[in-house]
């Protein structure tokens, strides 16, 4: 501003407006324009302090449309939560009841299977209540040996175990449950009856992303393990039929998952050409092996201690140490290896292959000892399962035309029965002797006795 004196004026001047005071009078004097901009920006002003009010009273209203919509969803909330837990205490108390009724049920057949109410049960061939095997000792795993038959070749009972079909099967080690899995992704869990005539569904066990391509329960059969062509591999538990574990870390679909001796290490194999050795307690990143080749199966557990065997569509056995993940050893077969199973009291190890031969192989000489084969044997799948009875004297097997094989280690003498309409994909034995099961690929697993 420029700023002047006069005796009778002071006079300022702005850049916008000039005002003039004069002490006669005490008049004060501004330009027309300075009026009307102040007059323009008064009405802005009140413009914008009644809008700020409806806004004001607006969101008032809202905040406490807020507020009563907190206290209304509060309310919900706590409604649901006891919905909940209503349902909850419902489902456990009608699991309580039907466990209640497994155990009476259980607790009667026991009861008919001893005699209680004087009624008598003819004992099982083999047992120590059957004399016509004194040549045997008590208690020892009957040998099926006779003029006829050498295993339990009679079909007795046919599941229709899944919707598409049958990939895997295992009977649990205390020989109370059979698992088998499917392309429908499921788990499905059978109670085997004591008199081994009768089996019933017990549980679905599902969240597998993928068709389940090898079973195996832990030594306690509380815990079943899965290996899944979705790149993982799964555990639950079989009293609360829950997954525990997912093993994910693969690149490619995983063929095979079995337990380590503990039970707290877990290997897998796979389509990725690696093996992989999970810590479920540690819950620790597993350690990889690098195999080269694609891996169909593999062999851990009882008797093995740290070693571990995979089996290779390269045509190679492999054994690794776990503690070092090197493979100190190769056994070069002539066939795609679809299937390893072991006999560890006699250091023995099975290897089914494409080429239509299995191979029984001298772990402590690691050479092949014996080769198994029979006109129509034919091994189809790159998954096709193969394996040893329990006390080791005979290899069963499944082919392409339905029929399964049954060889007898010593002899190499062989029986077959066609029972199956389809590609016999896996055989397992009960941990008796007295039972066996077959699946095929469609949808079905048959049940077979002495």
């Amino acid at each position: 501003h420029i700023w002047a004196y006069s005796s009778y004026h002071i006079w300022a001047y702005s850049s916008y407006h000039i005002w003039a005071y004069s002490s006669s009078c005490h008049i004060w004097a501004y330009s027309s324009n300075c009026h009307i901009w102040f007059s323009a920006l008064w009405s802005r002003l009140q413009a914008i302090m009644g809008e700020h009010q409806s806004l004001q009273a607006l969101y008032n209203s809202r905040q406490a449309k807020f507020k009563d919509m907190e206290r209304d969803l509060a309310h919900l909330t706590q409604q649901v939560l006891g919905h909940k837990m209503k349902e909850a205490e419902d489902l456990n108390n009608e699991t309580s009841v039907s466990k209640k009724l497994l155990q009476l049920t259980r607790l009667k057949e026991l009861q008919e299977s001893v005699g209680i109410g004087n009624k008598k049960v003819p004992p099982l061939k083999g047992s120590v209540g059957d004399m016509s095997g004194a040549n045997e000792k008590l208690g020892a795993t009957p040998s099926f040996v006779d003029d006829v038959v050498i295993y339990p070749a009679t079909p007795f009972d046919t599941l229709e175990a899944h919707d598409v079909e049958v990939s895997a099967l295992c009977f649990s080690p205390d020989g109370n449950y059979l698992a088998t899995g499917g392309g429908d992704k499921m788990v499905k869990v059978w109670n085997v009856k004591q008199d081994l005539r009768t089996v019933d569904s017990r549980c679905t066990l599902s969240g597998s992303g993928g068709s389940i391509m090898s079973l195996q329960f832990d030594q306690s059969s509380g815990v079943i393990l899965a290996a899944s062509q979705d790149n993982t591999a799964r555990i639950w538990g079989l009293q609360d039929q829950r997954t525990k574990h997912t093993l994910s870390g693969h690149s490619n679909k995983v063929l095979a998952a079995k337990f380590l001796e503990d039970n707290y290490k877990v290997v897998t194999g796979s389509h990725d050409s690696t093996l992989k050795l999970w810590d479920l307690q540690r819950g620790m990143n597993p350690k990889t092996f690098l195999a080269i080749s694609r891996c169909n199966d593999v062999i851990a557990g009882r008797g093995m201690g740290s070693t571990i065997i995979s089996g290779h569509l390269d045509q190679k056995v492999r054994l690794w140490d776990a503690r070092s993940g090197n493979a100190n050893e190769e056994i070069m077969l002539e066939g795609k290896i679809t299937s390893l199973d072991h006999l560890p009291e006699r250091q023995l190890l099975l290897a089914c292959c494409r080429d239509n031969t299995i191979r029984l192989i001298d772990l402590r000489q690691k050479s092949v000892v014996n080769t198994f084969t029979a006109e129509g044997f034919n091994v189809s799948l790159d998954w096709s399962r193969a394996c040893f009875s329990p006390e080791g004297k005979y290899i069963a097997a499944g082919s392409h035309d339905g029929t399964v094989f049954v060889w007898e280690v010593a002899t190499g003498k062989v029986r077959s029965k066609k029972e199956h309409s389809s590609v016999v994909v896996s055989c397992s034995w009960h941990p008796s002797g007295y039972l066996f099961a077959s699946a095929e690929r469609t949808k079905k697993v048959t049940l077979w006795r002495q």
